[in-house]
């Protein structure tokens, strides 16, 4: 009797993508060669627009070899980590590449991160030399100096402006004054110290680190994820044949920070490798999405859903707005409710749009995305089919036993995309990459889920976000917040579990719902609404203990809902008026 075949072996996403890019070889090869590669016949053509500065390739190249030379004279060698504390700007993404050039590689942290939590990391990577934005220069450079760090090196966001900006701003916000020495120089300084300084550029070696990110730190102390060349190019590979339309000079809009897998691999790297025009925000502020969107008029982009509702409600985005520019307008880093889902879709299709949103998943750990809707291939609820060097599978889980179609359990992953692991952490790393029977490599992603027959994913819930009722009964908030998320004065919503005071264990449901401010009798009549679809369409033990109304959600840096902060608040708050009566 023959063994029935699992979704990953049969892979049925492949009818997806056509024979060129089924028979394709993904290049095995540096992320600063595959630059200069796939760019250096083109190097007039803009890579980086900074508030309306165009940055051609040849630029970027150049800076990159400047960089190589700089960090070169200042003794990085191949294997060496180089620590940063900043967001996105042209200077360190010349760092970046240039890095990569020598075979070093940079760890970059939220500049907002405390000094004892950079400090860890620089003593967990042994780097000498800490590059770190203007201004949290302050707040960091004491605890710097006494670690012993051997140089500093300041740069801004305000470097590569047009001159006329960079006026402006300095007229209104005068940058930091900094005074140089032998430990602390600036960034001009610096990287002119590369000027004529030859460097061999570094061999590809499978497993060779390219840069290191960080978690989120949502579950725990932020790790430290190791991503290695062959997961950046993966990544640009898998959109490049993904049947997406990506063509040279577009623009792509970038909003995430490089600290994160998601801002420094896919709306980094990749479009790079493509060609295309990335549009570097620093700092991005979510209120203004939609006036980027109608200034820099991007073919793509990759926003998180609580981003995409701001742009839907966007003044700038009103009276019919036209954005049949966009080619592919991404989703992914958080789930999207059946709701959200059909307003947002809904209001891209009044405006023009071809495409349904390109909803995505992934995660760091596997150098950002995993799958993706793409070019009309859609499924309402679903996160897409894997990318192409992409394997997922469903399995039971704390198993490596794999389920069958439209069976619930596990979402693992498994390709190059993978990460080297977490940075001196092999207990945590062992957690997540699983070597399964066959020899292969999986990340289990601690989120549920199935796989249809067709190979589309869909997310039930994260089992760490999963609620648990004093009596056993499991709850996945998602279910809930499509629900809630359906009605029309709805604009976010959010469902955590809160201490059950109660009962000796277990949690409850509460839901948070955002809306336009209402006076108290129609947010009364609201929640009634509310709590009788939740009766109409849950199960008994899935409705809300209760609903409350926020002015408006709180969110990490990514711009994810900040789920933790919404449940301890309400649990410090509830423990506060329990201890007062």
């Amino acid at each position: 009797m023959c063994e029935l075949l699992r979704p990953s072996v049969e892979k049925p996403w492949l009818q997806f993508f056509d024979d060129e890019a089924v028979n394709a070889a993904m290049p095995h090869d540096t992320i600063y060669r595959q630059l200069r590669i796939n760019n250096e016949h083109n190097r007039a053509d803009a890579a980086l627009n900074y508030f309306g500065r165009k940055i051609s390739y040849g630029k970027l190249l150049n800076e990159a070899d400047k960089c190589a030379g700089a960090f070169a004279a200042a003794g990085v060698k191949k294997g060496d980590i180089v620590a940063a504390a900043t967001v996105t700007i042209p200077e360190m993404v010349y760092a970046l590449y240039g890095l990569n050039k020598i075979g070093a590689a940079p760890l970059i942290l939220d500049p907002r991160t405390s000094a004892a939590g950079a400090i860890d990391f620089v003593k967990q990577t042994g780097a000498k030399i800490f590059i770190v934005i203007d201004l949290y220069y302050e707040a960091l450079k004491d605890a710097l100096i006494q670690s012993g760090i051997e140089k500093i090196i300041v740069i801004s966001a305000d470097t590569s402006l047009p001159v006329s900006i960079k006026v402006l701003k300095q007229l209104k916000m005068p940058a930091p004054k900094i005074e140089c020495n032998e430990t602390v120089t600036t960034w001009e300084r610096f990287s002119s110290t590369g000027i004529g300084v030859e460097t061999e550029t570094a061999e590809y070696g499978e497993n060779d680190l390219a840069a290191v990110t960080l978690t989120g730190g949502t579950t725990g102390a932020p790790k430290g994820v190791m991503l290695s060349n062959d997961g950046f190019n993966a990544i640009a590979f898998d959109f490049k044949h993904c049947g997406v339309s990506y063509t040279r000079g577009q623009r792509f809009l970038n909003i995430i920070p490089m600290f994160s897998s998601y801002g420094i691999v896919s709306s980094l790297h990749m479009p790079l490798s493509l060609g295309l025009e990335v549009v570097v925000i620093p700092k991005f502020d979510p209120d203004k999405v939609g006036r980027y969107v109608k200034k820099y008029r991007p073919e793509h982009t990759l926003l998180v859903p609580a981003h995409y509702e701001k742009l839907m409600n966007s003044k700038e985005l009103a009276n019919g707005f036209d954005l049949s520019f966009f080619r592919t307008a991404g989703s992914g880093g958080d789930t999207m409710n059946a709701g959200l889902e059909a307003k947002l879709n809904s209001f891209l299709e009044s405006r023009g749009c071809r495409y349904p949103l390109s909803q995505g998943y992934g995660m760091s750990e596997v150098s950002s995305a995993a799958s993706c809707c793409c070019n009309g291939n859609f499924k309402s609820l679903s996160v897409g089919y894997p990318l192409l060097t992409t394997t997922i599978g469903i399995f039971a889980p704390g198993t490596t036993d794999e389920l069958d179609y439209d069976e619930e359990g596990e979402i693992c992953i498994s390709g190059p995309s993978v990460m080297l692991g977490y940075l001196n952490n092999p207990v945590e790393t062992e957690k997540v990459i699983k070597r399964h029977p066959d020899g292969s490599m999986w990340v289990h992603s601690g989120d549920i889920g199935r796989m249809d027959s067709d190979g589309f994913v869909y997310i039930k819930g994260r089992i760490k976000r999963m609620i648990t009722l004093f009596n056993g009964h499991k709850i996945f908030p998602t279910h809930i917040e499509s629900v809630l998320g359906k009605h029309p004065l709805v604009k976010s919503c959010a469902v955590v579990g809160v201490n059950d005071t109660d009962h000796a264990q277990g949690q409850l449901t509460l839901a948070f719902v955002e809306t336009d401010s209402l006076e108290i009798e129609k947010c009364m009549a609201l929640k009634k609404e509310l709590y009788e679809m939740c009766r109409q369409e849950l199960e008994g033990p899935a409705k809300p203990y209760d609903i409350q109304f926020v002015d408006s959600m709180p969110h990490t840096g990514m711009g994810k809902i900040d789920y933790l902060k919404l449940a301890e608040d309400y649990n410090n708050e509830n423990k506060n008026e329990t201890e007062a009566v």
